[in-house]
């Protein structure tokens, strides 16, 4: 090595992260937001149009073996429990829910990948909107599932301010 490449080395900022890994994570984090949002809009249209035949046979599906093996099997009796009050207490909550949010996740998740300058505040709102609903809903329900999707949602409202800065400063 060089002695002008040693110094050109010491002299580059310390990324941890870079440029090319933030622009990977960008794109797939918003690649899943929107593949997600498909599955949100078709379990939404799948729940309105079968209701609770859906409900019960999902519920069926996945605790028939333990029902089998033990009736009193506290698992799958909660997972019974919860699928019946689910459906009495807010099933149109839900379904309204399920397609607004996927068709939100698509349309912006679409608009970023068209590099929409537009796109990338009302997304960073957007989605900390609904990372503030998720955070609310946790503390009720202590779903660790959801837990899991508002760190991803976080991770992801990270990743597009850093690449909105990026365009912002790219576009003066």
């Amino acid at each position: 090595m060089h002695y002008e490449e040693i110094i050109k080395k010491l002299e580059a900022p310390k990324n941890p992260i870079s440029r090319k890994t933030i622009d990977r994570i960008f794109e797939l984090g918003i690649l899943i937001k929107s593949i997600f949002g498909f599955f949100e809009v078709l379990a939404g249209i799948v729940l309105a149009v079968s209701g609770r035949l859906a409900v019960n046979n999902f519920i069926i599906a996945l605790t028939q073996q333990e029902i089998l093996e033990d009736p009193n099997d506290f698992i799958a009796n909660y997972l019974i429990a919860a699928g019946n009050s689910f459906y009495a207490g807010g099933n149109v909550f839900a379904i309204v829910y399920l397609i607004f949010h996927g068709v939100v996740n698509i349309s912006l998740a679409v608009a970023l990948l068209k590099n929409k300058i537009w796109a990338y505040p009302w997304a960073i709102v957007g989605f900390s909107g609904f990372i503030f609903y998720q955070v609310f809903r946790y503390f009720h329900a202590h779903s660790q599932l959801l837990l899991f999707l508002t760190i991803f949602d976080v991770l992801v409202v990270l990743v597009i301010w850093l690449e909105y800065r990026r365009r912002v400063r790219k576009s003066k």
